[in-house]
């Protein structure tokens, strides 16, 4: 799925948004074999994040796989695109980090099927096991 620009944030029923991050699309596989974080045009990426791969495999659940995007944001949590290239050495940034947007399976269940709410609470209850969240103030 791919983000919509709308000119300003709406509520309709039924309707969900989130806030759109730009850096690098990434499914992230965790299995038996370990951590995979993949693009959308298959190619792994997993030696570029060692970190990510690091953090991502110590989560509990044996097996999973997340749709989100790896990102760097600067001091005030704005990601920066260009800085997963080359981080400028004039303003510091965060590590990158995984914004999981989607839970497609978790712990041999695949989830793909079900209604995004109960998506959603998987991937909320995923999340909680990982203590790197960018918050914004």
């Amino acid at each position: 799925m791919h983000p919509t620009l709308l000119p300003r944030p709406f509520h309709h029923d039924g309707w969900v948004y989130e806030e759109k991050v730009d850096g690098y699309r990434m499914v992230v596989y965790k299995d038996e074999e370990g951590v995979r974080l993949v693009s959308r045009n298959g190619r792994d990426h997993s030696r570029r994040f060692p970190e990510l791969v690091k953090a991502l495999g110590g989560l509990k659940p044996k097996s999973f796989m997340l749709d989100g995007e790896v990102a760097v944001f600067d001091k005030g949590l704005i990601s920066r695109f260009e800085w997963l290239r080359s981080q400028p050495k004039d303003e510091p940034a965060t590590r990158p980090v995984y914004i999981a947007f989607d839970i497609l399976e978790l712990a041999g269940r695949d989830l793909r099927d079900r209604p995004l709410r109960e998506r959603r609470r998987s991937r909320s209850r995923c999340a909680r096991w990982c203590s790197t969240q960018p918050r914004r103030r």
